[in-house]
């Protein structure tokens, strides 16, 4: 009984160490990010711009018109191309980290009973798993080896982490356990393409090793292993992600037994645009021979402010985590993005 009345209280403490915590970090990143865009990127070095168009603009230019082109200059560049210019400046920087997907914590609500069947199955006991969670996204990369020249192109290494958590902040009872937690380690081979195709540009080709597991044993066990093939098309303010993959055979008798691109799909689409401070993005898996296993999610971002985006998700369809792949699911979230993919 101790217990109980103490989770509550442990619980706000949580919350009010954090909230400053997470503010203290973010601003410290993005003072950091700021200054080396300014001292270090030469195609968004904005006061280079200025300098420049002062010696060379008519004299009846006014100071407004300069900074309206440099401003225009800097707008034009297309949204993946923008992205690449400033990981260039954080992968150069040791005390900055490379955000690789979007970055997020939310406030998530399902609409459907949420899964815990497992976990009852596993510990033989009911459980008290509510429909409301706090659920986050963790992401980032860094360069392994860039510029490696292969038959007259340029190819450049990457590894990359993504941690994805469920967390049953409410879950009293059973003492606001994470119900589930994805890591996704992945390495692959890039090749920054730039190639105009009509209108569009392919802006990179990716070719790369996926891992993706749950970390757990026994019977809550999920995890599988995969060789994936990416393209990424921009245009103007938004771009196409066209992914698929090949799934390698597990050693795990159990892993083995899941039929993971059943429900996770042979691919995966995902478009953003850009608009304004505005970005939406569509995401979309399912298998080539199309079946009701798929899944789409539906996700919108505004800048609250210079740090900071609102942020709201839609989910709907099997394997929003991978304990939940063989469980439907339709879920409403919203809270915070840290980083946004455009």
């Amino acid at each position: 009984m101790q217990q109980s009345n103490q989770v509550p209280v442990l619980r706000k403490i949580w919350m009010s160490a954090m909230v400053p915590l997470l503010a203290c970090l973010s601003q410290n990143a993005m003072a950091q990010t700021d200054s080396l865009l300014i001292e270090n990127n030469p195609e968004m070095h904005y006061n280079a711009c200025l300098q420049k168009a002062l010696l060379s603009q008519a004299d009846s230019t006014t100071l407004g018109e300069v900074r309206a082109q440099c401003r225009a200059a800097q707008n034009a560049l297309k949204p993946l191309t923008q992205r690449r210019i400033n990981e260039e400046v954080t992968e150069k920087n040791p005390f900055v980290i490379t955000p690789h997907r979007i970055n997020y914590a939310a406030f998530a609500y399902y609409k459907t009973p949420i899964n815990q069947a497992p976990f009852e199955s596993q510990s033989g006991k009911d459980l008290a798993f509510e429909n409301q969670e706090l659920q986050f996204q963790l992401s980032f990369k860094f360069p392994l080896y860039k510029d490696l020249l292969l038959l007259d192109k340029s190819f450049d290494f990457y590894a990359a982490y993504t941690n994805r958590s469920f967390w049953q902040f409410f879950d009293d009872q059973d003492s606001i356990p994470f119900r589930e937690t994805n890591h996704e380690p992945e390495v692959w081979v890039e090749w920054d393409a730039n190639v105009d195709i009509l209108d569009f540009n392919l802006h990179k080709m990716m070719f790369g090793v996926n891992h993706q597991s749950n970390g757990q044993t026994g019977t809550l066990s999920r995890g599988w292993n995969r060789l994936f093939v990416q393209g990424l098309l921009q245009h103007k303010n938004s771009y196409l992600s066209v992914k698929t993959w090949q799934r390698f055979d597990e050693q795990d008798e159990f892993d083995n037994s899941f039929d993971y691109q059943k429900y996770l799909g042979d691919y995966e689409l995902e478009a953003a645009y850009k608009w304004k401070d505005r970005t939406f993005a569509l995401t979309v898996r399912n298998r080539y021979q199309i079946n009701t296993y798929g899944s789409i999610q539906l996700e919108y971002t505004r800048r609250i402010n210079r740090r900071f985006k609102g942020y709201v998700q839609y989910f709907n369809g099997y394997g929003d985590s991978l304990i939940d792949m063989q469980h439907y699911g339709q879920k409403f979230a919203i809270g915070i993005v840290l980083v946004d993919r455009i």
